[in-house]
C-alpha cells in the first residue's frame, strides 16, 4: 500500500517548526549514542520518511524525485544540539535571576532584622524560610516560565538562520553540480 500525505501547507502543524518532531526524537538517540545514524531521510528537510512513504509527510517533497538519503549529514545533528544548548542556557540564566532575586529578598529581610529588629531570631528563620520558598517560586517562574518562553523564541530564530543558510549553501552546491 503506497502513503501519500497531503503538502504540509493543507496539514496542520506547529508553526515556524524546522524539524519534525519525528526527526528531532531521532537525533536525540543519535547524540546520545542509542541509535545509529542511518534509515531514509527526506533529502530535503531530512526527516525519517516511514516505508512506503512517496512523499515526505513534513515537507511535501517528491520522494521519487529527490531520493531518500540513507543518513544524516552531521551538521543537521549539531545545528539541532546548538538550539538545545542555545535554549537551555537562556532558561537556566532566568532560574538562576530568580534565585538571585529570591537571595535578594533574603538579605533585605536580615537587613531589616539587624538595623530594625535587634536581631530578633523569629525573624531571621522567617527570612530563611521566605528564602527558600521564594527562591523556588522566583526561580520556577522566572526561568520556567519566562525564561522558557524567551529561550525557544531565540533558540528557534536562530535554528532557523542557520537553517536557511545551510539550505542555501546546499541548493547551490547542488545545482553547480
Amino acid at each position: 500500500m503506497e502513503h501519500t500525505k497531503p503538502h504540509p501547507e493543507r496539514t496542520p502543524r506547529s508553526v515556524g517548526r524546522i524539524f519534525s518532531q519525528r526527526l528531532e526524537d531521532f537525533m536525540d538517540r543519535v547524540w546520545d549514542g542509542k541509535a545509529p545514524n542511518a534509515g531514509e531521510f527526506c533529502a530535503y528537510c531530512y526527516n525519517p520518511i516511514p516505508r512506503g512513504y512517496t512523499r515526505c509527510d513534513h515537507c511535501g517533497q517528491d520522494l521519487v524525485e529527490r531520493n531518500p538519503l540513507p543518513s544524516l549529514p552531521p551538521e543537521i545533528v549539531y545545528m539541532y544540539r546548538a538550539k538545545m544548548k542555545r535554549e537551555s542556557l537562556i532558561v537556566n540564566s532566568f532560574a538562576f535571576l530568580g534565585l538571585f532575586l529570591g537571595l535578594a529578598l533574603f538579605l533585605g529581610l536580615v537587613a531589616v532584622n539587624v538595623l530594625y529588629m535587634e536581631k530578633a531570631f523569629w525573624f531571621f528563620v522567617l527570612a530563611t524560610a521566605i528564602f527558600l520558598v521564594a527562591s523556588r517560586l522566583l526561580a520556577g517562574i522566572i526561568g520556567g516560565v519566562i525564561g522558557d518562553e524567551i529561550g525557544y523564541r531565540v533558540a528557534n530564530k536562530r535554528l532557523a538562520e542557520d537553517w536557511a543558510e545551510y539550505v542555501q549553501q546546499r541548493e547551490n552546491a547542488r545545482a553547480a553540480s
